[in-house]
């Protein structure tokens, strides 16, 4: 498949994901579609920037951006496995 179609896929989904916790955020629903929206984005950032410093053997600025890529996706999915785990 297309890179760029699969990105615009991606971006798709992420903005109907947003557009329907939006619309449903004071109930349980909302808690439950942030949590694992995190989880995939957490998991998209991480197995993205992993691949993309496999691929090209650079060295720095696009690999420190590209790790600075994967030590934010370890974050966000840390913080809400945290969260879902305490809950």
């Amino acid at each position: 498949m297309n890179f760029r179609l699969f990105m615009l896929i991606i971006s798709l989904l992420m903005i109907v994901t947003f557009v329907v916790t939006c619309c449903v955020f004071d109930s349980k629903f909302a808690d439950a579609t942030i949590d694992y929206f995190a989880f995939f984005a957490g998991i998209f950032l991480i197995v993205e920037g992993a691949i993309s410093i496999a691929r090209s053997p650079g060295l720095y600025p696009k690999q420190f951006l590209r790790g600075f890529r994967v030590i934010i996706g370890v974050c966000v999915f840390t913080i809400h496995l945290l969260q879902f785990m305490r809950f």
